[in-house]
């Protein structure tokens, strides 16, 4: 007998200069397909060279449906817009996993202000979320573990501060991330 995949959707939102087929992207959707018997969708964000939040925001509304009880990984420009996503949008019962997310200036990467202005309103966005997880390392040198710390914070989430990781990146030789996996396990059981 064939198990089909559940209704409820995962989808993954990508970062600044990154695409669908980088870092631990495929990875993670053969897992949760595979194992949890969950359909993926890794989304292609356009320009990720050159980002633009009103490009990305309308991609995320044509690409993501908006109903109740789906969940949404993100990775780091890819937090934010899962963010923006959600406050832009009727919805509820919604999981979050953030990796090397921030919702803020970033000093290291401040071409990507755009995304923040203006800031989440938290108070529009908590009731829509279900269970959420905020995930970095310790030696993040693209988005510094203490924004991903404040996000946990604005969120009232689950904060995992790996001891190392970089920024989760394939460059760093990261292709795989258990540690998303297991959080999804754990919050979709």
């Amino acid at each position: 007998m064939v198990e089909k995949m559940t209704k409820k959707k995962l989808y993954v939102l990508h970062g600044y200069t990154s695409n669908r087929n980088a870092n631990w992207f495929p990875w993670l959707k053969q897992q949760v397909e595979e194992k949890m018997k969950k359909q993926v969708k890794v989304l292609q964000l356009p320009n990720a060279d050159h980002p633009k939040p009103a490009e990305w925001d309308q991609t995320c509304s044509r690409k993501i449906s908006s109903e109740n009880g789906i969940t949404l990984v993100g990775h780091s420009l890819g937090c934010i817009e899962a963010l923006r996503f959600l406050s832009q949008h009727e919805i509820k019962d919604v999981n979050l996993v953030l990796v090397s997310g921030f919702d803020e200036k970033l000093h290291t990467l401040p071409e990507l202000a755009e995304f923040t202005e203006p800031s989440i309103n938290y108070a529009e966005v908590l009731p829509k979320l279900k269970r959420v997880v905020v995930i970095s390392a310790l030696d993040d040198d693209i988005v510094p573990y203490e924004y991903s710390e404040t996000l946990a914070r604005h969120l009232h989430a689950k904060f995992i501060l790996m001891p190392e990781g970089k920024h989760f990146i394939d460059a760093y030789g990261t292709v795989k991330l258990p540690v998303v996996y297991q959080e999804l396990a754990a919050m979709l059981a």
